[in-house]
């Protein structure tokens, strides 16, 4: 197992490799979120259906603009729901830029977007100036880990190295999603860590629509 420093790291992802790095729940997958060859490579090594979009960690509220194109409604409510959720387990799906790889939005248009408590995670975004792709480092139907030596050996062959620096994943329950409509309105798409009641209690109402 070929294991990176933080610089290394940064290094590989601006050379468009792919690396297993960790986050607070568990251990990720991941790549820039500009290389189309790298995206294509996370999909292969984790035997992922194309159809299924990839989510992205990002540095700071900044970078989500650098992949994102909303409205102002929709910027005050992630502006307000970062204040509130960020760093942690709630990540906003927005509407994408055009150029944007559809291999990120699974051809919805939009990009699931969040920003990691985990300082490793945070670091590779920031290194390297955009977002970086966030899949749990497994081979696709296969449970994801948050233990380094429990990585699947079939995937971290696949992948350009691994990231193994402290703290450790904690495990838990994953990201909510939510769908940011705007003007205060949200749709869950994935219960989580984050529940509809904390959600309510800043204001927002989910609806089905």
């Amino acid at each position: 197992m070929f294991e990176l420093s933080l610089e290394k790291a940064i290094s590989v992802l601006n050379d468009e490799g792919i690396i297993i790095y960790p986050t607070e729940t568990f251990y990720g997958i991941g790549c820039k979120i500009s290389s189309e060859k790298a995206i294509s490579s996370i999909f292969q090594a984790k035997k992922r259906l194309l159809a299924l979009p990839l989510p992205t960690i990002v540095s700071d509220l900044e970078q989500v603009y650098i992949c994102t194109q909303i409205s102002k409604a929709m910027q005050n409510d992630v502006e307000d729901l970062a204040k509130a959720f960020w760093a942690g387990p709630l990540t906003f799906l927005l509407p994408a830029k055009k150029n944007v790889s559809a291999l990120l939005t699974g051809g919805t248009g939009k990009i699931a977007v969040r920003l990691s408590s985990h300082p490793v995670a945070v670091a590779l975004a920031k290194g390297v100036g955009e977002p970086i792709v966030s899949s749990s480092a497994n081979i696709s139907g296969k449970k994801p880990t948050a233990v380094f030596e429990e990585l699947d050996e079939e995937l971290v062959k696949r992948v350009n190295g691994c990231v193994n620096l402290a703290p450790k994943p904690k495990g838990g329950q994953a990201s909510t999603i939510i769908d940011v409509l705007g003007d205060k309105k949200i749709k869950i798409l994935r219960n989580g860590a984050i529940s509809l009641e904390q959600l309510t209690e800043k204001g927002y109402v989910s609806t089905e629509k």
